[in-house]
């Protein structure tokens, strides 16, 4: 699991045009995002958001596997207001809450 967990430093993504961090082709948190959206995980956790807010990653640290894909395409090239909502209320209700680092911690 440790080398899913390791991620390249962040960076601007040439096609995005937005800060990613990834690993193995997984997608790590990266925090605010600014008009592009958001995606804040937790440290630990890796998959993908999609295009206009759909996401599916796990987060092995607090056994936690999340997916969410909605019938409306929304903006943003990562997660938007309506997806990272239900995210942050997925890490809120097992005792998470957000580190200086943008990501969620116990």
């Amino acid at each position: 699991m440790a080398p899913v967990i390791a991620a390249i430093p962040a960076g601007i993504d040439a096609v995005m045009l937005a800060p990613s961090r990834f690993t193995l082709g997984f997608f790590k948190t990266v925090g605010e995002l600014g008009p592009n959206g958001v995606c804040t995980l937790g440290e630990e956790a890796f998959g993908h958001p999609g295009m206009g807010g759909s996401i599916g990653f796990a987060d092995p640290a607090c056994r936690l596997s999340f997916g969410y894909a909605m019938n409306k395409h929304g903006l943003g090239t990562l997660l938007n207001e309506r997806g990272q909502p239900l995210v942050d209320a997925a890490y809120r209700a097992l005792g998470y809450r957000t580190s200086e680092r943008g990501a969620w911690a116990r």
